[in-house]
């Protein structure tokens, strides 16, 4: 009998210290001041600076914004300069007319009225960074935004609903004036880094293409082994292919032509924000952005409410020398029609194409 009560201790206490240990584990997961599980990483070439990875999804770099920040002459002189040459670019082009095939694509705005700020969402060109403020200026908390499973554009989307083109036309019409501002990038940098990470990755929305791309355009393969996103294990990808940026350009380019509405991370940028049709009052630029980013956060108050972040920043070299080497992959047909699809954005926003490609 006193053999059969000590098992039953024993079993009494193993399942208590069991629900201990769960419940530990529960509040060590809930805990409201804990943080979500991450690496912390230091760049070598930016030591002051603290990453936070997840394993297999954003690169997340804290940066600390100064105590102060006046914006200088040659600054306002640049923006200037910018909003200039697209006013110029847009009647040379007959762009700033709407039409009836061609309105202003108010779907792709983000508005906070709380601090008059209006933003076109660019992808592929610092998004990341600007929905982690736009979603920090929503209300949703450090940690919620690291620890969340849904797209950061999804948990925007939440927080602020997709404005109709009346809507975006009164919000751009306030007293005093919103400060409505996009992000730009080299349309062939941009190209590179969508195919780098939603096709080389293999993002599971677009492998679905992939057989399609295969076979159609056998003859700019052969596919190439897909390349795993941000620490995740080779094994994940052991044995799997992505088209090669060759058969994907010529995809994008069939697609263009065919005149289908094209993917949201490689459509060009004067199609996805109008900019002839929207006055914008900061054009700015992701070669450029910490000082167009401290103008619009400082001009805005957002210095105030907001922990900045630098997402997704290339750690394999710089992008222009990545662009260079898929670029060179491309036949000269390919190279003047993507010049051709980007012709707008380049002249609008002032870049150059050459020096991309000089095999």
């Amino acid at each position: 009998m006193s053999c059969l009560c000590g098992r039953k201790s024993r079993l009494l206490m193993s399942a208590l210290f069991g629900c201990l240990f769960l419940l530990y584990v529960r509040l060590d997961e809930e805990g409201d001041d804990s943080e979500p599980e991450v690496t912390k990483l230091y760049l070598a070439d930016a030591p002051a600076k603290e990453v936070l990875s997840k394993v297999g999804k954003d690169l997340i770099e804290k940066v600390v914004l100064p105590a102060s920040w006046n914006a200088s002459e040659e600054l306002h002189a640049r923006l200037a300069s910018r909003r200039r040459h697209v006013k110029e670019v847009c009647h040379r082009y007959d762009l700033d007319q709407p039409r009836a095939d061609y309105q202003v694509n108010a779907w792709e705005f983000f508005i906070n009225y709380e601090y008059n700020l209006i933003w076109c969402n660019v992808f592929k060109a610092a998004s990341s960074t600007w929905l982690w403020n736009f979603n920090m200026l929503a209300g949703y908390s450090e940690r919620e935004l690291l620890a969340s499973k849904i797209a950061p554009v999804e948990l925007a989307r939440q927080r602020y609903p997709r404005p109709t083109v009346k809507q975006l036309h009164q919000a751009l019409n306030f007293k005093p004036q919103p400060l409505t501002f996009m992000i730009t990038k080299n349309p062939l940098l941009r190209l590179v880094s969508a195919y780098r990470n939603k096709i080389q990755n293999g993002n599971a929305i677009y492998v679905p293409l992939f057989s399609r791309i295969f076979k159609r355009y056998k003859k700019y393969g052969p596919p190439v082994p897909m390349v795993p996103k941000n620490g995740m294990s080779p094994s994940r990808v052991r044995g799997k292919y992505a088209p090669s940026f060759s058969q994907f350009v010529q995809y994008v380019l069939d697609e263009e032509k065919a005149q289908k509405t094209l993917d949201m991370h490689w459509i060009p940028q004067s199609r996805f924000c109008t900019p002839c049709l929207v006055n914008f009052n900061v054009f700015a630029k992701t070669e450029t952005l910490d000082e167009d980013g401290n103008y619009i956060i400082f001009t805005s108050g957002l210095n105030k409410v907001i922990k900045p972040k630098i997402i997704n920043r290339s750690l394999n070299g710089s992008s222009e020398d990545i662009a260079k080497e898929f670029l060179c992959q491309l036949t000269d047909e390919q190279f003047q029609g993507l010049l051709e699809l980007y012709k707008y954005d380049l002249e609008l926003f002032q870049y150059e194409s050459a020096s991309l490609r000089t095999c």
